[in-house]
């Protein structure tokens, strides 16, 4: 008797959160196609190494961001926390990969909540024309971190391509797409 009270609640927590997925989805912005910056990403050996494209099952899987303004002109933009910043499309064989449902819940969470404009300390950021810099990083899997530091549940080995959608303002807004890059998860 207690094991069937405790899965009914644990089932519909799932079910709460495969829906707030879908509607987190539903609602993430369009994306700007003619913007002055371009966003462009890299899986790295630790945090800011040297690029990698190879990584063994359970090993941290850390994305540098580089943000490059290619007009003649300065363009502001902003550093926020990547759980509105930053929403990496992380597919295996072609198919997407579902965040953890930590992940999941944290995006739900400071949509309907206004985390950014409430809570968070946005900075400010210019990038001088025709300039490159690295911007920010995350974190798409690491056995030793949980919560809202990471974005998926430790990768079975496979070959898998990334995106980031980067949000260029601080809490709102459309987002520009990364270039697509991939990886591999060996045993």
């Amino acid at each position: 008797m207690k094991s069937k009270t405790f899965i009914k609640p644990l089932l519909l927590f799932g079910v709460l959160v495969l829906i707030a997925f879908a509607v987190v989805m539903a609602q993430t912005p369009t994306s700007v196609k003619d913007s002055p910056i371009k966003v462009t990403i890299a899986t790295t050996k630790g945090f800011l190494g040297p690029p990698v494209n190879r990584y063994k099952v359970g090993e941290q899987i850390p994305v540098t961001i580089t943000m490059t303004n290619t007009s003649n002109e300065p363009v502001y933009t902003c550093i926020s926390s990547d759980v509105y910043q930053d929403v990496p499309k992380l597919t295996r064989d072609g198919k997407l990969v579902p965040y953890m449902n930590w992940q999941s819940y944290e995006l739900l969470n400071t949509q309907r909540n206004h985390v950014c404009e409430e809570e968070n300390l946005p900075e400010p950021m210019m990038l001088k024309a025709n300039e490159s810099k690295l911007a920010d990083w995350l974190v798409l899997v690491d056995n030793e971190l949980s919560g809202a530091d990471t974005w998926y549940d430790p990768l079975p080995e496979g070959k898998y391509e990334l995106m980031l959608q980067r949000r260029l303002s601080c809490c709102g807004g459309p987002t520009v797409d990364s270039n697509t890059i991939s990886f591999e998860v060996v045993p």
